[in-house]
């Protein structure tokens, strides 16, 4: 699994804090709530993967279902990071069928691939 790195070195973390200066709170906060999330989905399913291994049975089906719902979280954490980086003020809205973020003038959801336009 891909996780993000910090930023270093000077002009890219003056950079970042600009940013943060400038993003919508609602945002920051929904990034905070989505990366935790993922931390704690990301240790879940560490700790599933070694309970059923050290009982040797193993359920392909039930890690997979799970990696999935951790790659979800993944994206949507992506997508809200990507708006914040782009400087906009807020994100553009909520995709009406899965409630993803999406930024100004997106005609598909990037998480669901549903038109957002009427």
């Amino acid at each position: 699994m891909k996780r993000r790195r910090k930023r270093t070195g000077t002009a890219t973390a003056v950079g970042h804090k600009e940013t943060q200066r400038t993003a919508d709170p609602e945002l920051l906060a929904q990034r905070d709530r989505l990366t935790e999330r993922y931390a704690i989905m990301q240790s879940e399913l560490g700790g599933l993967f070694y309970e059923m291994a050290i009982r040797d049975h193993v359920r392909m089906d039930v890690l997979i279902s799970r990696a999935a719902e951790l790659q979800r979280v993944d994206a949507e954490l992506g997508q809200v990071e990507r708006i914040i980086d782009s400087g906009s003020s807020s994100a553009g809205g909520e995709c009406p069928a899965c409630g993803a973020l999406h930024a100004r003038g997106a005609a598909f959801c990037a998480q669901c691939a549903q038109p957002l336009t009427a």
